[in-house]
C-alpha cells in the first residue's frame, strides 16, 4: 500500500515468488551452452557433440516449485533425443538427465496417428517412468482445444501407443498389455481452504496449481 519496493537478488528471491527465470532466457542459456561447451570453433565447423532443446517445452509442478521440462536432441536434427532437462523456475538451477528416445514431436505424431479418424492435436508431452521404463503421456486435444483423451507412448519404440477417455483407465490398459500389477489405492477427496494459487501459462493457456 506504501509502494515501497526492495531489489533481491536472485538467489534471494521472496518464498512466494514461484517464477524468476524466464522460459525463453532458460532456453537461450541451455541452447548457447550446448552449441559452445567443447569450443567456438568446434560448434562452427565439425559440429560434434553440439546440442540443442526440442521444440517445445512444459512444466512441472515438483514440491513448492515450478520447473521448465524440455528435451535435449543433436543439432544435426535426428528423431531422437540424448536426455531431458530439468530448471528449476525460482532457483534457475538446472538438472540434465541423459536418457536415449525418441523426440517429444516423433510421440507426438504417433499418438495423432491413433486417433487419426478423430483428428485430435497431441498435448506437448511430459516424459514419466513406469515399471522403469520411459513413457510420454499427453492429452489429446479436440478442435475447441479441449482433450478429448489421453496417450502413453513409449519413448524408445514410439509406434508403441496406448489411448484412452481417462489417466486412469490409461494405466489400466498399459498394465493389462504388460501383466503389471496396479496398486489398489483409492482416491481421496480433500477438502480446505486454498493455501496459495501459483499459475503458468503453457502454450498460451494459463495452468493453476493449487495449494491446500
Amino acid at each position: 500500500t506504501s509502494g515501497e519496493t526492495k531489489e533481491n537478488s536472485l538467489d534471494e528471491g521472496p518464498e512466494g515468488v514461484d517464477r524468476i527465470y524466464p522460459d525463453e532466457e532458460t532456453n537461450e542459456q541451455i541452447n548457447y551452452n550446448g552449441k559452445y561447451k567443447d569450443g567456438f570453433w568446434k560448434a562452427l565447423i565439425s559440429k560434434k557433440n553440439v546440442t540443442q532443446t526440442t521444440e517445445g517445452y512444459n512444466y512441472l509442478s515438483i514440491g513448492n516449485d515450478i520447473y521448465l521440462y524440455t528435451g535435449v536432441t543433436s543439432a544435426n536434427a535426428d528423431e531422437s533425443n540424448l536426455g531431458f532437462i530439468l530448471e528449476n523456475m525460482r532457483t534457475g538451477e538446472i538438472t540434465k538427465y541423459n536418457l536415449a528416445s525418441a523426440t517429444e514431436e516423433s510421440a507426438r505424431a504417433s499418438a495423432e496417428g491413433a486417433v487419426q479418424e478423430k483428428a485430435y492435436k497431441a498435448t506437448f508431452p511430459i516424459l514419466v517412468n513406469l515399471n522403469d521404463k520411459p513413457l510420454y503421456i499427453m492429452g489429446l486435444e479436440d478442435n475447441a482445444g479441449l482433450v478429448k483423451e489421453y496417450a502413453l507412448v513409449d519413448a524408445v519404440e514410439y509406434q508403441n501407443v496406448i489411448v484412452a477417455a481417462t489417466v486412469d483407465e490409461l494405466l489400466i490398459k498399459y498394465a493389462n498389455k504388460n501383466d503389471l500389477e496396479l496398486d489398489n489405492e483409492t482416491i481421496e477427496n480433500i477438502k480446505g481452504v486454498v493455501a496459495d494459487l501459483k499459475s503458468a501459462v503453457i502454450k498460451g493457456d494459463t495452468v493453476y496449481f493449487f495449494k491446500v
